[in-house]
C-alpha cells in the first residue's frame, strides 16, 4: 500500500527557494512566519510604501503542473509563484527524491488577473490551474513583474 507523502517539508522549502530568488533580484521580501491567509510572502517598496503579497504553490514530482489554489472566500494575493521544483518522481510507486545535479526547479511568477483568467474549477469547487495553459515563457522567473508591481 502506497502511503500519503507528507509534502509540509517540500511546501517549505519552496517558498525559501522563491524567497531567495527575489532577494537575489533585489526585491526586498519577507516570509510570513504565522500562516497568514492567502499569502506566504510579502515584498515591498518601503520609499513609496507599497507592497506586494505573494501565495507560493508548489508541485514537487517531476512534471507535475496541476497547482490548486486559494479558495474564493481567502485573502487575494497580488501574484503567485508556482514551483514545480521537480524534486521527486515515483520509482515502483514510491516517491524518492531526485539529486539536485539531475533536475531544475521552474518557477513562475503569475499576477492575480492572470490566474483568474486561466483558472478552472474541478468537480469539487476547488480551483486550480494548470500551468500548460498559460504562456509559461512569459512567466518563468519574470521578477520584473513584481518589480513594475512595486515601482522599484
Amino acid at each position: 500500500m502506497i502511503k500519503k507523502l507528507n509534502t509540509k517539508l517540500f511546501s517549505s522549502g519552496a517558498e525559501f527557494l522563491v524567497l531567495s530568488k527575489l532577494l537575489l533580484a533585489g526585491i526586498e521580501t519577507y516570509k510570513a512566519y504565522e500562516n497568514q491567509e492567502g499569502y506566504d510572502l510579502l515584498s515591498i517598496n518601503a520609499k513609496k510604501n507599497l507592497s506586494a503579497k505573494i501565495q507560493v504553490k508548489s508541485k514537487n514530482f517531476k512534471g507535475d503542473s496541476s497547482f490548486y489554489l486559494n479558495k474564493d472566500d481567502k485573502t487575494k494575493s497580488d501574484f503567485y509563484v508556482f514551483a514545480q521544483t521537480n524534486a521527486l518522481k515515483r520509482v515502483k510507486g514510491e516517491p524518492v527524491i531526485i539529486p539536485d545535479s539531475e533536475k531544475k526547479s521552474n518557477l513562475y511568477v503569475v499576477d492575480l488577473k492572470t490566474v483568474e483568467k486561466y483558472k478552472k474549477i474541478d468537480k469539487k469547487g476547488t480551483p486550480y490551474l494548470l500551468i500548460s495553459n498559460i504562456p509559461k515563457e512569459k512567466y518563468l522567473e519574470n521578477w520584473g513583474l513584481i518589480k513594475k508591481f512595486l515601482k522599484l
